[in-house]
């Protein structure tokens, strides 16, 4: 299979589309059909954009035909509605079933999340996923974080001063402020070099939480899991994060038990036009 590579099948009427929607200008046209500049082709980035837009699907990406790809739908006020409708709804959760997720429901929502943005498509980010046995380790050794190393850490020891007598004093009781008693969280991890990367993984677990609202599933962005996994080397042992990477966020994530029944109101995004 050719890698990094746009040809066209001899469908392609010579449009020129996909040389136009390439976003780094990697082709052109050779004798009526698009061929990538030769000395190139390290450039590309698998964005796929020559086989989304070809409007005859005779473009060719990394050995798949544009005909081949799931077809794109036309904008509708139906679906328009329903889009809105989903995204007003959506709730942070904080009830969870002890029932583990599904396998095949965690891999429909994974399928959706390699499909948030990227810069330049570089998709450098990676999820850990915990099982509910080791949602409880991890649940523990926030615990200790919080009662050793924390209360003298320079960022969250000022951040959590007021809050972790209070949160021990629950999860002691046998009451879980840290998680919730989700059965599972999930961190995205990349590189600490990565300029982007709290950005990219914010829009990851949001697309993460959108795909899971529609199969029941309920999330709650964890700050004091993300805190831990920045700094504690226990947890990080434990989920195998590595010594030059950056856990830039986690959510915890399970079966709801209840539903909300209405859309509170929300004030208007302060804004200006310029």
């Amino acid at each position: 299979m050719p890698s990094h590579c746009t040809t066209s099948s001899d469908n392609c009427i010579g449009c020129g589309t996909c040389i136009l929607v390439c976003p780094k200008r990697l082709l052109i046209l050779d004798n009526g059909r698009p061929k990538m500049i030769e000395g190139r082709e390290h450039l590309c980035n698998d964005c796929g954009q020559c086989t989304a837009y070809c409007p005859v699907r005779a473009a060719i990406h990394n050995g798949i035909l544009a005909a081949d790809l799931e077809k794109t739908s036309m904008p509708s006020s139906s679906a328009s509605k329903t889009i809105i409708q989903a995204l007003k709804q959506r709730r942070s959760y904080r009830s969870f079933s002890s029932q583990p997720v599904k396998q095949s429901d965690l891999e429909k929502i994974l399928e959706v999340v390699g499909y948030a943005p990227s810069g330049g498509n570089n998709r450098f980010l990676r999820l850990i996923i915990t099982k509910p046995e080791t949602t409880k380790k991890f649940l523990e050794l926030i615990a200790q974080w919080f009662d050793g190393d924390c209360r003298t850490d320079p960022v969250y020891g000022k951040r959590y001063a007021s809050k972790i007598d209070s949160i021990l004093e629950r999860y002691r009781a046998g009451q879980d402020p840290i998680l919730r008693n989700a059965p599972s969280v999930v961190f995205s991890v990349g590189p600490k070099t990565a300029v982007w990367g709290s950005v990219e993984s914010g829009i990851n677990l949001t697309y993460f939480n959108l795909v899971a609202e529609t199969m029941n599933i309920g999330c709650c962005f964890a700050g004091y899991a993300t805190a831990a996994a920045k700094r504690s080397r226990e947890v990080r042992e434990l989920l195998g994060i590595k010594e030059d990477e950056e856990c830039f966020s986690a959510m915890c994530f399970g079966y709801k038990t209840i539903r909300a029944q209405r859309i509170p109101t929300r004030r208007l995004v302060e804004f200006k036009t310029v």
